[in-house]
């Protein structure tokens, strides 16, 4: 009769587990208006932070931040937000 040794089933398991770990997220595509003068400050801001990050920075990079930091620091947002559901949007073009 053969034995088989004993193994710890956990940590066999953490032996065949890739090192990768993906976060998923979801985006959105929106499609926004922006005065001239905003895009030309955009387009600075984006090179100064790649230049000071040493990376690339994208528009989507700004625009997601900058809409945070809005939600985050607009306390009257933050109250009324608390007091409200999100309703599907009005696409009747009626206001």
């Amino acid at each position: 009769m053969s034995t088989t040794p004993e193994t710890n089933p956990s940590a066999k398991f953490r032996q065949k587990r890739p090192m990768l770990r993906i976060n998923r997220l979801n985006y959105v595509r929106i499609n926004a208006k922006i005065l001239d003068s905003t895009d030309q400050k955009l387009k600075r801001y984006l090179q100064f932070s790649g230049e000071q990050m040493n990376t690339k920075v994208t528009t989507d990079d700004v625009i997601e931040y900058a809409l945070n930091l809005l939600f985050e620091r607009d306390s009257a947002f933050k109250s009324w937000s608390k007091t409200r559901t999100l309703s599907a949007p009005d696409l009747s073009g009626k206001r």
